[in-house]
């Protein structure tokens, strides 16, 4: 009998101990559900942040894009055709335009060793001309005096086929 009292103790253990693990397995699986939920709102929130990112960085790689593309002058159209792999920095982009430049009828940029202006080099070489061939200050006082000091008609009529006028 004393074997048969034996397993009845031990049954009787183990209800105690599924009672126990019921009322703890109870709270440990609402904790697994709090912590399923806050790595889903986690997740939620990591993808709100990466789509946000993406499109703060699609909207700066556009406008890298776009300025690059109008100091060379270039048509804005042309930047649907920029590769999405390329870097939007201006030695890259700079490089990819003369390399599809004959594509998109580009015309590669002159090198200007002085990088002068050609509408002030215009302005210049008009001002050389002027004073070349135009009356300066300098001469025009000159002229004046001549024709001041001139006597008779003959001394003024050279001073003015001298001076041009």
């Amino acid at each position: 009998m004393g074997d048969g009292l034996m397993s009845n103790l031990n049954y009787e253990d183990d209800d105690l101990d599924t009672e126990e693990e019921t009322s703890s397995g109870n709270a440990s699986n609402d904790l697994v559900k709090q912590l399923r939920k806050a790595n889903k709102q986690k997740e939620k929130e990591l993808a709100e942040l990466q789509a946000k990112m993406g499109e703060l960085s699609k909207a700066q790689r556009e406008r890298a894009i776009k300025d690059v593309l109008e100091a060379r002058g270039v048509n804005k159209k042309i930047s649907s055709f920029i590769p999405q792999d390329l870097d939007p920095t201006e030695e890259s982009l700079s490089k990819w335009l003369e390399d599809n430049a004959d594509v998109f009828g580009i015309q590669a940029p002159e090198s200007n060793q002085n990088n002068v202006d050609p509408a002030q080099a215009a302005a210049y070489t008009k001002m050389n001309q002027a004073v070349n061939n135009g009356l300066t200050s300098d001469s025009s006082d000159d002229i004046m005096k001549r024709l001041m000091s001139a006597e008779t008609p003959e001394q003024l009529q050279e001073v003015m086929r001298l001076s041009g006028l």
